[in-house]
């Protein structure tokens, strides 16, 4: 079986490249506000009862995001 990316021209890979590119980063965005919604919740419930708590639902949206990530290149 080939590999179907030798039968695109160099735009069409970069094309698809930043498809790619930008799909991962609208899933993570979309992950990082799911996180960010469950603080509201967690509150209502009585469930966040400590300020780590909601550190940490930020921290996770940040892990979402990618932020802080380093890139080893």
């Amino acid at each position: 079986m080939t590999n179907w990316t030798e039968e695109l021209s160099d735009k069409q890979k970069e094309d698809v490249w930043n498809f790619v590119v930008f799909t991962v980063k609208e899933i993570r965005e979309q992950i990082a506000k799911d996180i960010e919604a469950t603080i509201p919740l967690w509150k209502e419930k009585g469930m966040l009862k400590s300020r780590r708590t909601q550190k940490a639902f930020e921290a996770s949206a940040a892990i979402a995001r990618g932020q802080n990530e380093q890139i080893d290149g």
